[in-house]
């Protein structure tokens, strides 16, 4: 029941959500209003100490109109009389009562907390073409206009009903600490606004849960940062591989390296992709294989590499993960935004019964940025992915089809 409650525009704490949803969420609206013709402004508010400034009674009257009294009886008796100290030194001090705050370390303290916050769509501008997206306490409002003035304005009275809104609740805001970003296909723009008293400035590039977003929706920075944590990970693997055997390399490698470069790829490597940027992906990729293996001198071929690893290039793995991650959404039935997006997009393939191609719709080259116009790799898939499949069927039966 608590699960239906905590609004669409979450996807922390949900099954089959995570930061990459959120991400290609925000990705995939900018992408479409940057392919009409638009501008999109993007926002995030900082929210400090956010889980610890729950009020317990704002809770209950929120829900007490959709979630049964003894339910929420229970769960203000959960969050009530609630009491604390500290201890430094070895001196402890008095007892003192916690009247806020979600219960730390607790399995319902996050999904308590999205609750709180489930009216937050409320802030959007009905007469706008505006999109809120939230990762636990980290969100982020985008609204779309076809000029610089018509956004501003927008963003203004937006941010500003949304701080007013999380003042209201109890929580804890730092405007100054906002950031703001103006997506526009051309050269960036840098603007300064006010809003409750402080000036925020614009940037041409913000990070959005890890993953850094360009104002033209270019990769360039997220992919030259990915290379430098990679070089840094590269000198340890080396000392590593002197101590341990080949089989925990591979574990090492998976995790350490390849883990931290590719998070986000669903969002950043795809067609789009320049040939300079496969060229630094693809020569990050074999130096982490070859010292991983010691093989300083370049004795072993780059396909023995990627077997021995259990690897995929750079550029099967794109298709692989976007491939995975469409399919994941498509079969979601109370999924993220994009699931109705999918779907919408996609037709059955009459030469190949129970199989579907997803219609790529985009005008511009940025357009290809949504998910729903990138995916021409799934015309490769020769089996039926539209009917629901298991987890661990779909990722053997992708890796047949995209990994060699």
């Amino acid at each position: 029941m608590l699960g239906e409650l905590d609004g669409n525009f979450q996807n922390g704490f949900k099954k089959d959500r995570s930061t990459v949803t959120a991400m290609l969420e925000l990705q995939d609206f900018v992408a479409t209003e940057l392919d009409a013709g638009n501008i999109v402004g993007t926002y995030s508010i900082d929210l400090s100490a956010a889980f610890d400034l729950l009020r317990p009674d704002m809770l209950y009257d929120g829900l007490r109109d959709v979630v049964p009294k003894n339910l929420l009886e229970i769960i203000l008796n959960f969050l009530s009389s609630r009491k604390f100290k500290v201890e430094l030194n070895n001196v402890r001090s008095t007892e003192r009562c916690l009247k806020v705050g979600c219960v730390q370390g607790s399995i319902l303290g996050p999904r308590l907390f999205t609750l709180y916050m489930r009216n937050l769509e409320k802030i959007l501008p009905e007469h706008q073409k505006s999109k809120i997206i939230a990762y636990a306490d980290d969100t982020y409002v985008s609204i779309s206009g076809k000029s610089i003035t018509e956004v501003k304005e927008s963003v203004i009275a937006t941010m500003s009903f949304h701080d007013k809104y999380l003042r209201d609740i109890g929580m804890k805001t730092n405007v100054s600490k906002t950031e703001l970003i103006f997506f526009k296909r051309q050269h960036p723009v840098i603007e300064q606004i006010v809003v409750n008293g402080c000036e925020i400035t614009s940037k041409d590039c913000i990070k959005v849960l890890g993953t850094k977003f360009q104002h033209d929706l270019t990769w360039d920075k997220q992919i030259d940062g990915a290379i430098k944590k990679g070089r840094a990970v590269i000198s340890k693997l080396k000392f590593l591989s002197r101590l341990v055997d080949r089989d925990s390399m591979k574990k090492i490698v998976t995790t350490h390296f390849f883990g931290m470069i590719y998070y986000g790829c669903q969002v950043w490597l795809n067609e789009t992709t320049t040939a300079k940027q496969w060229k630094l992906l693809n020569s990050i990729h074999y130096r982490a294989l070859r010292t991983a293996a010691r093989d300083y001198h370049f004795h072993i071929p780059k396909a023995e590499l990627n077997s021995i690893f259990n690897r995929a290039t750079p550029l099967e793995w794109m298709m692989y993960s976007n491939a995975k991650m469409a399919i994941t959404l498509y079969n979601l039935g109370h999924g993220p935004p994009l699931t109705r997006k999918l779907r919408e997009a996609s037709y059955i393939n009459d030469r190949r019964p129970g199989t579907a191609t997803i219609s790529d719709r985009s005008r511009l080259k940025i357009g290809k940025q949504s998910l729903v116009n990138r995916l021409n790799c799934l015309k490769n898939v020769l089996f039926d992915w539209t009917t629901g499949i298991d987890k661990n069927a779909l990722r053997i039966n992708l890796k047949k089809t995209f990994i060699k």
